[in-house]
């Protein structure tokens, strides 16, 4: 069988060809939906060729030649409007770009109805709550705090709904106290995670303003800034607290941060007590 049907020369799935998925795509797009569109006296139902060329602002030949399989700098300007025109769910667009392109789309901007939308707060504070005795708290894409448990309240009495775990972290005076080793293992990597959310996400302003805010008014976080490093998560970390909770002792944890499958925009991080030698709960 052609390999560009799935399967290898010697019968291994490598995975579907983007001819194939863009057939199958076109295929199931009901042409009498789509205003301006000719139905009548089609032989085949879904949209042709011509029909999805039509409809993306393309010559006939272009749309062919993509579909054929061959390839070109196709631009993302015409891969969301192939996306648009074909119908497709999320996943399938990134299907589409890292066929087409060999990368995913670009993370877009998201409306505050929409990340509003994403958060189930009854499930994410059944979920918090869940984690008892560990402390668990989840935070927007800029680290708004959005829902905590209450141990956490226990350990961190500053939390409250909206503040912001990084402008503590990063700007309070109490925390160079409470988080031990605070410039190597609390501030840095920290720092890091935000510069890789800018990163992913350069027209969100919520991050624009906390990048902003935070080195306005912390030299310390602007001179660690300049060494432009980066980090994605902190999941499965080692770190240390020195809290009034613990009347001063000092507590290992070890974090777990967690993102929902339905959203790259909300995190939760649940902290786990481990004995000294951090191998444990």
């Amino acid at each position: 069988m052609d390999s560009r049907d799935g399967q290898g020369e010697v019968g291994e799935p490598v995975g579907e060809s983007l001819p194939g998925l863009l057939r199958a795509w076109r295929s199931r797009v009901n042409p009498r939906r789509i205003p301006g569109l000719v139905s009548a006296g089609r032989r085949t139902d879904g949209l042709t060729q011509r029909d999805v060329a039509r409809l993306t602002g393309v010559s006939e030949r272009w749309y062919r030649e993509l579909e054929r399989g061959n390839e070109a700098r196709y631009s993302p300007d015409f891969l969301d409007r192939l996306s648009s025109a074909l119908e497709l769910s999320p996943a399938e667009r990134r299907a589409l770009y890292l066929r087409a392109v060999g990368r995913p789309p670009a993370l877009g901007v998201v409306s505050e109805a929409d990340r509003v939308a994403e958060v189930d707060e009854v499930l994410l504070q059944r979920f918090l709550d869940g984690q008892a005795p560990n402390p668990a708290f989840a935070t927007d894409l800029a680290w708004n705090v959005i829902g905590y448990n209450g141990p956490l309240m226990d350990w961190f009495p500053w939390v409250a709904p909206q503040a912001n775990q990084m402008k503590w972290v990063l700007l309070e005076p109490e925390a160079r106290e409470q988080l031990v080793n605070w410039e190597q293992d609390w501030a840095r990597p920290l720092l890091g995670q935000i510069r890789y959310e800018r990163a992913h996400h350069p027209e969100d302003e919520a991050l624009r303003r906390l990048e902003r805010d935070i080195l306005t008014e912390s030299p310390a976080a602007q001179e660690m800034w300049g060494r432009r490093e980066m980090a994605e998560h902190s999941h499965g970390d080692f770190r240390r607290l020195r809290l009034p909770y613990h009347q001063g002792r000092e507590v290992a944890i070890r974090i777990v941060a967690l993102r929902p499958m339905r959203s790259d925009r909300l995190r939760v991080v649940v902290l786990l007590e481990v004995d000294e030698g951090g191998t444990g709960p």
